[in-house]
């Protein structure tokens, strides 16, 4: 089984929220580092996926990084990145915006791996069809990401379907919330 390595994809552009939602404080500091303290006892090492401006924002700091490495939108850019950086390894992957997100989905999420397959994910929070943005990602996985890059398809989603994964139900379907607007945030009360 290939070693994991942890990925807080924080390379959005959070234009509906209006600022960065990586540092949106939920937990007493900021998401991007609340989950990669969740991260750690999983994984060999956590990453931020960044885009090009928060990797020069984070010139001084000690975090791991990945810059995204291609002009692609979306959270593919740094998906295929990270498999680009070590694609002898499987990520776990994990959006910035999931404020909900608990050891309990981890778990889960870890014990039901099934490295034969290219990724395992959750069924999202409808429980039709997978969720791409919390999620193992095999290193089988990166050659279709490049594949289907380039032929111009960018959804991970649409790429989970098409391919040999292992599909699980999510513990608490609440550790799926994105918040991705002010209101949203409000809602929430953290």
């Amino acid at each position: 089984m290939a070693k994991l390595n942890g990925l807080v994809l924080t390379g959005g552009r959070s234009t509906r929220m209006g600022q960065d939602k990586s540092q949106l404080v939920y937990h007493e500091k900021p998401q991007r580092e609340h989950l990669t303290d969740l991260l750690k006892p999983y994984c060999s090492v956590v990453f931020w996926s960044v885009n090009v401006a928060q990797a020069a924002e984070l010139t001084g700091s000690e975090q791991l990084r990945i810059v995204d490495a291609f002009d692609l939108p979306g959270p593919l850019n740094g998906i295929l990145s990270a498999s680009r950086y070590d694609s002898e390894a499987a990520w776990l992957v994990v959006a910035c915006d999931m404020p909900l997100l608990t050891i309990q989905s981890l778990d889960a999420l870890v014990k039901g791996r099934n490295a034969a397959k290219m990724a395992t994910v959750f069924y999202d929070s409808d429980g039709r069809l997978p969720e791409p943005l919390l999620g193992i990602y095999e290193p089988a996985f990166g050659p279709v990401i490049q594949q289907a890059v380039a032929s111009g398809a960018y959804s991970p989603r649409e790429l989970l379907q098409q391919n040999d994964i292992q599909l699980l139900t999510v513990p608490d379907v609440r550790e799926l919330t994105n918040i991705n607007d002010p209101s949203a945030r409000e809602k929430l009360g953290l």
